[in-house]
Protein backbone atom coordinates (compact mmCIF):
# COMPACT_ATOMS: atom_id res chain seq x y z
CA UNK A 1 0.00 0.00 0.00
CA UNK A 2 1.67 3.24 -1.20
CA UNK A 3 1.73 6.04 1.53
CA UNK A 4 -0.97 8.31 -0.62
CA UNK A 5 -3.17 5.00 0.03
CA UNK A 6 -2.58 4.44 3.33
CA UNK A 7 -3.15 8.86 4.29
CA UNK A 8 -6.36 8.25 2.35
CA UNK A 9 -7.34 5.16 4.65
CA UNK A 10 -6.39 7.09 7.68
CA UNK A 11 -7.87 9.95 7.29
CA UNK A 12 -11.46 8.14 6.40
CA UNK A 13 -10.92 6.23 9.73
CA UNK A 14 -10.44 9.11 11.35
CA UNK A 15 -13.36 10.84 10.19
CA UNK A 16 -15.38 7.69 10.90
CA UNK A 17 -14.17 7.72 14.44
CA UNK A 18 -14.44 11.06 15.14
CA UNK A 19 -17.90 11.43 13.82
CA UNK A 20 -19.21 8.11 15.58
CA UNK A 21 -18.19 9.49 19.08
CA UNK A 22 -19.36 13.00 18.32
CA UNK A 23 -22.96 11.20 17.27
CA UNK A 24 -23.58 9.69 20.87
CA UNK A 25 -25.77 7.01 22.03
CA UNK A 26 -28.35 8.95 22.14
CA UNK A 27 -29.01 9.64 18.60
CA UNK A 28 -30.17 6.87 16.20
CA UNK A 29 -27.80 3.84 14.65
CA UNK A 30 -29.00 2.28 11.74
CA UNK A 31 -27.40 -1.28 10.31
CA UNK A 32 -28.62 -1.80 6.92
CA UNK A 33 -27.31 -4.00 3.45
CA UNK A 34 -27.40 -2.45 0.03
CA UNK A 35 -27.18 -5.28 -2.50
CA UNK A 36 -26.82 -3.64 -6.12
CA UNK A 37 -26.57 -4.47 -10.14
CA UNK A 38 -25.02 -2.77 -12.17
CA UNK A 39 -24.98 -3.17 -16.17
CA UNK A 40 -22.53 -1.01 -18.39
CA UNK A 41 -22.57 -0.87 -22.27
CA UNK A 42 -19.93 0.40 -23.86
CA UNK A 43 -20.66 2.43 -27.22
CA UNK A 44 -17.55 3.71 -28.28
CA UNK A 45 -13.88 4.58 -26.61
CA UNK A 46 -15.39 7.95 -25.23
CA UNK A 47 -19.19 6.86 -24.64
CA UNK A 48 -20.82 4.59 -22.34
CA UNK A 49 -24.07 3.79 -20.83
CA UNK A 50 -24.99 2.19 -17.38
CA UNK A 51 -27.79 1.12 -15.82
CA UNK A 52 -28.13 0.49 -11.74
CA UNK A 53 -30.35 -1.31 -9.84
CA UNK A 54 -30.13 -1.05 -6.32
CA UNK A 55 -31.61 -2.10 -3.29
CA UNK A 56 -31.60 -1.14 0.60
CA UNK A 57 -32.55 -3.40 3.56
CA UNK A 58 -32.75 -1.95 7.35
CA UNK A 59 -31.80 -5.04 9.29
CA UNK A 60 -33.39 -4.26 12.04
CA UNK A 61 -36.59 -2.63 10.97
CA UNK A 62 -37.35 -4.50 7.58
CA UNK A 63 -38.05 -0.89 5.85
CA UNK A 64 -36.88 -1.26 1.68
CA UNK A 65 -35.95 1.21 -0.86
CA UNK A 66 -35.36 0.63 -4.47
CA UNK A 67 -33.89 3.23 -6.74
CA UNK A 68 -33.02 2.75 -10.34
CA UNK A 69 -30.48 5.02 -11.77
CA UNK A 70 -29.97 5.47 -15.81
CA UNK A 71 -26.55 6.69 -16.89
CA UNK A 72 -24.72 8.25 -19.65
CA UNK A 73 -20.79 8.76 -19.88
CA UNK A 74 -18.64 10.62 -21.80
CA UNK A 75 -14.58 11.01 -21.44
CA UNK A 76 -12.55 13.08 -22.82
CA UNK A 77 -8.86 14.96 -22.12
CA UNK A 78 -5.63 13.74 -22.49
CA UNK A 79 -5.29 10.05 -22.64
CA UNK A 80 -3.10 8.71 -20.06
CA UNK A 81 -1.48 4.86 -19.60
CA UNK A 82 -2.69 3.24 -16.87
CA UNK A 83 -3.53 -0.34 -16.11
CA UNK A 84 -3.64 -3.41 -18.39
CA UNK A 85 -6.66 -4.66 -17.00
CA UNK A 86 -10.23 -3.30 -15.48
CA UNK A 87 -10.51 -0.13 -13.02
CA UNK A 88 -12.97 0.40 -10.69
CA UNK A 89 -13.59 4.28 -11.88
CA UNK A 90 -13.41 3.35 -15.71
CA UNK A 91 -15.15 0.25 -15.62
CA UNK A 92 -13.87 -1.81 -18.20
CA UNK A 93 -10.59 -2.94 -19.40
CA UNK A 94 -8.55 -0.48 -21.03
CA UNK A 95 -5.19 0.37 -21.46
CA UNK A 96 -5.73 4.20 -21.56
CA UNK A 97 -8.19 5.94 -20.25
CA UNK A 98 -9.13 9.51 -20.54
CA UNK A 99 -8.14 12.31 -17.62
CA UNK A 100 -11.85 13.47 -17.38
CA UNK A 101 -15.19 12.40 -17.64
CA UNK A 102 -18.73 14.00 -17.42
CA UNK A 103 -21.48 11.77 -16.39
CA UNK A 104 -25.40 12.63 -16.81
CA UNK A 105 -28.34 10.48 -15.60
CA UNK A 106 -31.61 9.83 -13.64
CA UNK A 107 -32.90 8.55 -10.70
CA UNK A 108 -36.29 6.96 -9.66
CA UNK A 109 -36.31 5.91 -6.12
CA UNK A 110 -39.79 5.13 -3.56
CA UNK A 111 -40.10 2.69 -0.59
CA UNK A 112 -41.46 -0.47 -1.67
CA UNK A 113 -43.52 -1.86 0.90
CA UNK A 114 -45.96 0.64 0.67
CA UNK A 115 -45.79 1.97 -3.06
CA UNK A 116 -43.73 4.61 -2.47
CA UNK A 117 -45.86 6.37 0.55
CA UNK A 118 -42.92 6.83 2.96
CA UNK A 119 -40.22 7.98 0.12
CA UNK A 120 -40.37 8.86 -3.37
CA UNK A 121 -37.55 10.38 -5.15
CA UNK A 122 -37.48 11.44 -8.70
CA UNK A 123 -33.43 13.33 -9.43
CA UNK A 124 -31.65 14.13 -12.22
CA UNK A 125 -27.83 13.91 -11.57
CA UNK A 126 -24.54 15.54 -13.53
CA UNK A 127 -21.24 15.10 -12.65
CA UNK A 128 -17.52 15.62 -13.50
CA UNK A 129 -15.10 13.44 -12.64
CA UNK A 130 -11.01 14.15 -12.72
CA UNK A 131 -8.59 11.10 -12.81
CA UNK A 132 -4.67 11.74 -11.88
CA UNK A 133 -2.32 8.77 -11.76
CA UNK A 134 -0.14 8.64 -8.80
CA UNK A 135 3.68 7.18 -7.94
CA UNK A 136 2.81 3.01 -8.10
CA UNK A 137 -0.01 2.55 -10.08
CA UNK A 138 -2.20 4.65 -7.28
CA UNK A 139 -5.06 6.23 -8.86
CA UNK A 140 -6.42 9.38 -7.73
CA UNK A 141 -10.01 10.85 -8.58
CA UNK A 142 -12.12 13.75 -7.87
CA UNK A 143 -15.61 13.47 -8.24
CA UNK A 144 -17.98 16.55 -8.36
CA UNK A 145 -21.92 16.02 -8.28
CA UNK A 146 -25.44 17.73 -8.44
CA UNK A 147 -28.23 16.45 -7.96
CA UNK A 148 -31.57 18.22 -8.95
CA UNK A 149 -34.47 16.42 -6.91
CA UNK A 150 -37.87 16.52 -6.87
CA UNK A 151 -39.19 14.56 -3.49
CA UNK A 152 -42.41 13.07 -2.55
CA UNK A 153 -45.72 13.04 -4.03
CA UNK A 154 -45.85 16.84 -3.97
CA UNK A 155 -42.61 17.37 -6.23
CA UNK A 156 -40.83 19.37 -3.98
CA UNK A 157 -37.69 20.61 -5.53
CA UNK A 158 -34.22 20.77 -4.00
CA UNK A 159 -30.61 20.49 -4.67
CA UNK A 160 -27.76 18.57 -3.65
CA UNK A 161 -23.97 19.15 -3.94
CA UNK A 162 -21.57 16.35 -3.26
CA UNK A 163 -17.25 16.08 -3.75
CA UNK A 164 -16.07 12.69 -3.56
CA UNK A 165 -12.46 12.54 -3.30
CA UNK A 166 -11.25 8.30 -3.47
CA UNK A 167 -7.52 6.90 -4.03
CA UNK A 168 -7.73 2.98 -5.63
CA UNK A 169 -5.14 0.73 -6.72
CA UNK A 170 -5.28 -2.31 -8.50
CA UNK A 171 -3.18 -5.30 -7.86
CA UNK A 172 -3.08 -8.43 -10.29
CA UNK A 173 -3.65 -11.72 -8.72
CA UNK A 174 -3.04 -14.25 -11.65
CA UNK A 175 -6.08 -13.85 -13.89
CA UNK A 176 -7.74 -12.03 -11.39
CA UNK A 177 -7.77 -8.32 -10.66
CA UNK A 178 -8.37 -6.87 -7.53
CA UNK A 179 -8.82 -2.73 -6.75
CA UNK A 180 -9.09 -1.85 -3.16
CA UNK A 181 -10.20 1.65 -3.00
CA UNK A 182 -11.04 4.76 -0.21
CA UNK A 183 -13.11 7.90 -0.47
CA UNK A 184 -14.72 10.43 1.64
CA UNK A 185 -17.64 12.09 0.24
CA UNK A 186 -19.58 15.18 1.71
CA UNK A 187 -23.14 16.49 0.75
CA UNK A 188 -24.08 19.99 1.03
CA UNK A 189 -28.43 19.94 0.81
CA UNK A 190 -30.26 22.70 0.00
CA UNK A 191 -33.08 21.94 2.20
CA UNK A 192 -30.86 22.84 5.06
CA UNK A 193 -28.46 25.11 3.57
CA UNK A 194 -25.13 23.12 5.35
CA UNK A 195 -23.37 20.61 4.73
CA UNK A 196 -25.51 17.73 6.42
CA UNK A 197 -24.17 14.50 5.33
CA UNK A 198 -20.62 12.50 5.35
CA UNK A 199 -20.46 9.52 3.78
CA UNK A 200 -17.03 7.06 4.27
CA UNK A 201 -16.56 4.22 2.13
CA UNK A 202 -13.44 1.27 2.18
CA UNK A 203 -14.12 -1.76 0.37
CA UNK A 204 -13.02 -3.70 -2.61
CA UNK A 205 -13.50 -4.81 -6.82
CA UNK A 206 -12.57 -7.81 -7.76
CA UNK A 207 -12.41 -9.10 -11.57
CA UNK A 208 -12.05 -13.05 -12.93
CA UNK A 209 -12.93 -12.25 -16.17
CA UNK A 210 -13.46 -9.49 -19.11
CA UNK A 211 -17.62 -9.44 -18.19
CA UNK A 212 -17.94 -9.85 -14.46
CA UNK A 213 -16.39 -8.12 -11.59
CA UNK A 214 -17.98 -8.40 -7.75
CA UNK A 215 -17.36 -5.22 -5.66
CA UNK A 216 -17.83 -5.06 -1.63
CA UNK A 217 -17.56 -1.92 0.61
CA UNK A 218 -18.45 -1.12 4.28
CA UNK A 219 -20.17 2.62 4.28
CA UNK A 220 -20.45 5.03 7.44
CA UNK A 221 -22.50 7.49 6.92
CA UNK A 222 -23.08 10.73 9.10
CA UNK A 223 -26.39 13.24 8.64
CA UNK A 224 -26.76 15.71 11.35
CA UNK A 225 -30.26 16.51 9.72
CA UNK A 226 -31.89 12.63 9.82
CA UNK A 227 -33.44 11.34 12.39
CA UNK A 228 -30.96 8.17 11.87
CA UNK A 229 -27.69 10.25 13.06
CA UNK A 230 -25.54 6.93 12.24
CA UNK A 231 -25.62 4.74 9.12
CA UNK A 232 -23.31 1.94 8.76
CA UNK A 233 -24.20 -0.81 5.29
CA UNK A 234 -22.64 -3.65 3.86
CA UNK A 235 -22.89 -2.80 -0.08
CA UNK A 236 -22.34 -5.77 -2.17
CA UNK A 237 -22.46 -4.94 -6.08
CA UNK A 238 -22.41 -7.09 -9.04
CA UNK A 239 -21.25 -5.33 -12.54
CA UNK A 240 -21.89 -6.65 -15.81
CA UNK A 241 -20.31 -5.41 -19.01
CA UNK A 242 -20.93 -5.55 -22.47
CA UNK A 243 -19.10 -4.55 -25.18
CA UNK A 244 -19.08 -4.54 -28.80
CA UNK A 245 -16.66 -6.73 -30.54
Amino acid sequence: MTLALRRLCMICLALAVLLGATAAAAEETSWEFWPETDLWLRLSPAWRLSSFIALSNNIETKYREGSLILQADYGFGKKTLLYKTRLLDEGRAQNRMNTFLIRSGYLNGQSLDDRGETYRENTMLLEVHARTPLKRSVLLSSRLRADLRWLGDASEFSYRVRYRLMLEKEILAGGISIVPYANVEPYYDSRYEVVNRVRVIGGATVSWSSRFALEGNITYQHDSRSSVTNLYALNVILHVYFEPR
